[in-house]
Protein backbone atom coordinates (compact mmCIF):
# COMPACT_ATOMS: atom_id res chain seq x y z
CA UNK A 1 0.00 0.00 0.00
CA UNK A 2 1.37 3.41 -0.93
CA UNK A 3 1.11 5.58 2.21
CA UNK A 4 1.90 8.72 0.23
CA UNK A 5 -1.69 8.68 -1.02
CA UNK A 6 -3.22 8.56 2.47
CA UNK A 7 -4.21 11.76 4.19
CA UNK A 8 -4.92 12.00 7.93
CA UNK A 9 -7.43 14.80 7.40
CA UNK A 10 -10.31 15.46 5.08
CA UNK A 11 -9.65 17.90 2.28
CA UNK A 12 -10.90 21.38 3.10
CA UNK A 13 -14.02 22.08 1.08
CA UNK A 14 -15.44 24.88 3.21
CA UNK A 15 -18.58 22.83 3.82
CA UNK A 16 -19.65 20.80 6.81
CA UNK A 17 -20.27 17.09 6.19
CA UNK A 18 -23.93 16.44 5.43
CA UNK A 19 -26.08 15.05 8.20
CA UNK A 20 -27.71 11.83 7.10
CA UNK A 21 -30.62 9.95 8.55
CA UNK A 22 -30.38 6.28 9.23
CA UNK A 23 -33.13 4.63 7.11
CA UNK A 24 -36.09 3.51 9.19
CA UNK A 25 -35.25 5.75 12.16
CA UNK A 26 -36.92 8.91 13.36
CA UNK A 27 -34.95 12.12 13.00
CA UNK A 28 -33.41 13.73 16.05
CA UNK A 29 -34.21 17.27 17.11
CA UNK A 30 -30.60 18.18 16.26
CA UNK A 31 -31.05 16.85 12.72
CA UNK A 32 -34.29 18.76 12.14
CA UNK A 33 -32.80 22.07 13.34
CA UNK A 34 -29.18 21.71 12.12
CA UNK A 35 -29.42 20.07 8.69
CA UNK A 36 -29.54 22.35 5.65
CA UNK A 37 -33.24 23.11 5.15
CA UNK A 38 -33.53 21.80 1.56
CA UNK A 39 -31.77 18.55 2.52
CA UNK A 40 -33.93 18.04 5.62
CA UNK A 41 -37.12 18.64 3.62
CA UNK A 42 -36.09 16.14 0.94
CA UNK A 43 -34.92 13.44 3.35
CA UNK A 44 -38.01 13.69 5.57
CA UNK A 45 -40.45 14.05 2.65
CA UNK A 46 -41.69 17.45 3.83
CA UNK A 47 -43.46 19.82 1.45
CA UNK A 48 -43.78 23.53 2.31
CA UNK A 49 -46.62 25.59 0.84
CA UNK A 50 -48.31 28.90 1.62
CA UNK A 51 -51.34 28.72 3.89
CA UNK A 52 -54.73 30.02 2.84
CA UNK A 53 -55.50 31.05 6.44
CA UNK A 54 -55.63 34.85 6.65
CA UNK A 55 -55.63 35.04 10.47
CA UNK A 56 -52.53 37.03 11.54
CA UNK A 57 -52.37 35.01 14.77
CA UNK A 58 -51.69 31.76 12.84
CA UNK A 59 -48.10 31.20 11.69
CA UNK A 60 -48.83 27.86 10.06
CA UNK A 61 -49.68 24.21 10.52
CA UNK A 62 -48.51 20.76 9.54
CA UNK A 63 -50.54 17.93 8.05
CA UNK A 64 -49.27 14.36 8.16
CA UNK A 65 -50.40 12.55 5.01
CA UNK A 66 -49.13 8.98 5.16
CA UNK A 67 -45.36 9.15 4.83
CA UNK A 68 -45.42 12.82 3.81
CA UNK A 69 -45.64 15.98 5.90
CA UNK A 70 -47.16 19.13 4.41
CA UNK A 71 -46.21 22.34 6.23
CA UNK A 72 -48.45 25.29 5.40
CA UNK A 73 -47.03 28.67 6.43
CA UNK A 74 -48.40 32.19 6.58
CA UNK A 75 -47.20 34.13 3.53
CA UNK A 76 -46.40 37.06 5.86
CA UNK A 77 -43.41 35.37 7.54
CA UNK A 78 -39.85 36.58 7.12
CA UNK A 79 -37.27 34.18 5.66
CA UNK A 80 -35.93 33.45 9.17
CA UNK A 81 -39.44 32.84 10.56
CA UNK A 82 -40.37 30.56 7.65
CA UNK A 83 -37.19 28.52 8.19
CA UNK A 84 -37.74 28.26 11.95
CA UNK A 85 -41.45 27.42 11.82
CA UNK A 86 -40.89 24.84 9.05
CA UNK A 87 -38.38 23.08 11.29
CA UNK A 88 -40.52 23.49 14.41
CA UNK A 89 -43.67 22.13 12.78
CA UNK A 90 -41.72 19.23 11.25
CA UNK A 91 -40.39 18.34 14.71
CA UNK A 92 -43.95 18.59 16.08
CA UNK A 93 -45.22 16.27 13.34
CA UNK A 94 -42.60 13.70 14.41
CA UNK A 95 -43.57 14.32 18.05
CA UNK A 96 -39.99 15.07 18.99
CA UNK A 97 -39.42 16.38 22.50
CA UNK A 98 -38.59 20.06 22.63
CA UNK A 99 -39.21 23.13 24.73
CA UNK A 100 -42.64 24.64 24.00
CA UNK A 101 -42.70 27.99 22.26
CA UNK A 102 -43.52 30.97 24.48
CA UNK A 103 -46.86 32.74 24.33
CA UNK A 104 -48.19 33.95 21.87
CA UNK A 105 -46.83 31.04 19.79
CA UNK A 106 -49.06 28.34 21.23
CA UNK A 107 -49.04 25.09 19.28
CA UNK A 108 -52.18 22.99 19.19
CA UNK A 109 -52.07 19.35 18.13
CA UNK A 110 -55.31 17.79 16.96
CA UNK A 111 -56.07 14.62 15.02
CA UNK A 112 -57.42 14.82 11.52
CA UNK A 113 -61.16 14.19 11.60
CA UNK A 114 -62.56 11.12 9.87
CA UNK A 115 -64.48 11.94 6.73
CA UNK A 116 -63.11 15.47 6.38
CA UNK A 117 -61.07 15.85 3.19
CA UNK A 118 -57.55 17.19 3.68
Amino acid sequence: MDTAQLSPTLPSSGQQPALRLVPGRRPTIDYVFDAPLAEMLAELNVEVAPSEIADAAVFGYAEVRGSRIVVKLSPNLSEFEADFFTRYLTAQAYRLEMTPLPTPFDVEISPQLEGVPA
